[in-house]
C-alpha cells in the first residue's frame, strides 16, 4: 500500500483564491495511473490508492474570509499534533493580507521549521513575500506576482528575484508568479512525484491545454 504524500496548504483571511483552491485541485485530482482518472471522477477511488492528501490549516479552525468574500474551514491548526507536512503551499493576496500573515509569528516559525526539517516549501502569487519575511529566501531566487516585485528586491535585498518566469525552483524551495501560475508550478510539482506523464494526466483531467514541458524549464541556472 503506498503512503500519500501530505500537502498542507496554509489558509489566511484576504488570501486570493485561486492561490490555494488552484494547488489544492491539482494535487487532489492527481492519480497514479490513467484507469484511476474515471474511478476518481467517480469519487470511487480511496484515500490510500491516491498518491497525494491535501490538507488546509490555519491559526484557527475558525472560517477564513478569503478576497473577495469567499468563507473556507481549514480542516487543521497551525498548534494540532500532526507531522511536518512533505509539502506545504503558502498562498498569496492583497498587501492587506501579506501584512497580516508577515506579523503572524507563529506561521512565520511553523514555515522555518519545515524548512529546516528538509521540506519541500512553495508559495503562490504574493505568498513569497511571507517566505521571505520566514527567512527562507535568504540567498536564494524566487519570484513573485508581476506588481509585487520591485516590492520584493526592495524589502529583501538578499533574494534575487526573477522576472518573467512562471515560477523559480531552487530544490527544496519554490515559487511561483502571480495567481494562475501556481496552477503551472503544482503540475510541476506533480511532476516530481509522478513524472512528466502523470502531470500531463492531471493537466488532461482539468482540461488544462497551458501546461507542457517546456513549462517545466523554469528553474534558473
Amino acid at each position: 500500500m503506498r503512503t500519500p504524500v501530505q500537502i498542507g496548504i496554509v489558509l489566511f483571511d484576504h488570501m486570493d483564491i485561486l492561490d490555494f483552491a488552484g494547488p489544492f485541485e491539482i494535487f487532489s485530482l492527481s492519480v497514479f495511473a490513467p484507469q484511476d482518472v474515471p474511478r476518481l471522477l467517480m469519487k470511487d477511488l480511496p484515500l490510500h490508492e491516491k498518491p497525494f492528501q491535501v490538507t488546509t490549516i490555519s491559526n484557527t479552525l475558525d472560517a477564513i474570509t478569503a478576497h473577495n468574500g469567499l468563507t473556507i474551514l481549514p480542516h487543521l491548526k497551525l498548534e494540532d499534533d500532526h507531522p511536518l507536512f512533505d509539502l506545504i503551499i503558502i498562498p498569496g493576496g492583497p498587501l492587506k493580507a501579506i501584512r497580516q500573515a508577515r506579523k503572524n509569528r507563529e506561521l512565520l516559525q511553523w514555515i522555518a521549521n519545515h524548512a529546516a526539517a528538509g521540506r519541500k516549501i512553495a508559495s503562490v502569487c504574493t505568498g513569497a513575500l511571507i517566505l521571505a519575511e520566514a527567512g527562507i529566501l535568504s540567498g536564494r531566487k524566487a519570484t513573485t506576482n508581476v506588481f509585487a516585485l520591485n516590492h520584493l528586491e526592495e524589502r529583501y535585498p538578499d533574494v534575487e528575484v526573477i522576472h518573467n518566469v512562471r515560477f523559480v525552483d531552487e530544490g527544496n524551495i519554490i515559487t511561483s508568479a502571480g495567481v494562475s501560475a501556481g496552477i503551472d508550478m503544482s503540475l510541476y510539482l506533480v511532476s516530481q512525484w509522478l513524472g512528466f506523464d502523470g502531470a500531463q494526466r492531471t493537466a488532461d483531467t482539468i482540461e488544462y491545454p497551458h501546461w507542457n514541458i517546456t513549462t517545466a524549464s523554469s528553474r534558473p541556472t
